[in-house]
């Protein structure tokens, strides 16, 4: 296994840092207590706050986008939807929340690069299932009530929202409410 370096485990327990506690919820003081440097080091990799927390969303996205990308999309549309829901689902009941949606609740206290990032994270979602809204389309029985694209963001927006309120409550239903928006979308075959 590789050794990560220093600026690598900074970005590593950054992602954790954020998807616990928020933007506002660690400082580099903890960050330094984790990795084992001083505070100093930090700085020599992230002059600010917000380079360190641009790196992170940078990384995120780069991962999730992997993922949904592997997706086949010759699979029957409800596959690839259950593939999709797939770490969502298995995310819930750790102690991490999706890292774009914790920094959405700080967004005004952000910087307009990492802003810009996190839009778009949001577009990547939405126009993978824009696609997948496309590609279902002539296998449903009848048209879908919005254009692909606002059914997209309708999805996208409830998966969030159902991501935050199952962290609230403490429960799968809000998540499997939110979930299940999209699967009731795709034509089952």
């Amino acid at each position: 296994m590789k050794t990560l370096s220093v600026r690598e485990q900074l970005i590593e327990h950054t992602l954790v840092l954020i998807r616990r506690k928020g933007f506002n919820g660690f400082s580099y003081r903890d960050l330094a207590e984790l990795v084992g440097v001083k505070t100093s080091s930090i700085h020599y990799y992230f002059p600010s706050k917000d380079d360190l927390v641009l790196e992170a969303v940078r990384e995120y996205s780069a991962r999730v986008h992997e993922r949904i990308r592997a997706i086949d999309t010759r699979l029957p549309p409800a596959e690839q939807a259950r593939q999709y829901l797939e770490p969502v689902r298995t995310g819930f009941g750790t102690d991490q929340a999706c890292l774009v949606g914790m920094l959405s609740a700080d967004v005004l206290s952000l910087s307009e690069p990492v802003r810009d990032t996190m839009r778009e994270y949001v577009r990547m979602h939405e126009q993978w299932l824009t696609g997948l809204f496309e590609r279902a389309q002539p296998l449903r029985d009848k048209p879908y009530p919005v254009p692909p694209a606002q059914l997209a963001q309708v999805v996208y927006g409830s998966l969030q929202n159902g991501l935050m309120a199952a962290r609230l409550f403490g429960t799968h239903e809000r998540l499997e409410a939110a979930a299940a928006v999209l699967v009731g979308v795709m034509p089952q075959s």
